[in-house]
């Protein structure tokens, strides 16, 4: 009998694990600096290679990237101590060591969607009013 999740390489399915995990874990972490609590990193990704040794966690700020580099030394300084919860948590036999980095794809979405707001409209739709 074959199952289902065969289909979805374990790789991937580690990585959508851990992404929701340690998303989950940030809303529940203690200690962390005020804004971060209230506006905690979105969890877009984790990047796992195929001998799983390390992972890495993209994340994004609503606020755009201007905490950045903040975040990410905060989020590095307690990776060791999501490791030991997710550890727990998780029915891995090793949890890899997590590296976080920022996930600047929206902040370049965002820039494009201002540049095209601003646009002169097209002659074809000018010829079209």
């Amino acid at each position: 009998m074959q199952h289902s999740h065969r289909a979805y390489p374990r790789g991937a399915r580690v990585s959508h694990l851990l992404r929701e995990e340690i998303a989950a874990l940030l809303r529940e972490l203690h200690g962390l600096p005020a804004d971060l609590a209230l506006l905690p990193p979105s969890i877009t990704m984790v990047d796992l290679p195929a001998d799983m040794g390390s992972a890495t966690v993209f994340f994004s700020l609503m606020d755009g990237p201007e905490r950045a580099a903040a975040v990410r030394q905060i989020l590095d300084a307690r990776a060791g101590e999501m490791r030991q919860i997710l550890g727990k948590r998780l029915a891995l036999r090793r949890i890899p060591p997590l590296r976080f980095v920022y996930d600047a794809r929206f902040d370049r979405g965002a820039e494009m969607a201002e540049i095209l707001a601003h646009l002169p409209p097209a002659a074809d739709e000018e010829a079209g009013s």
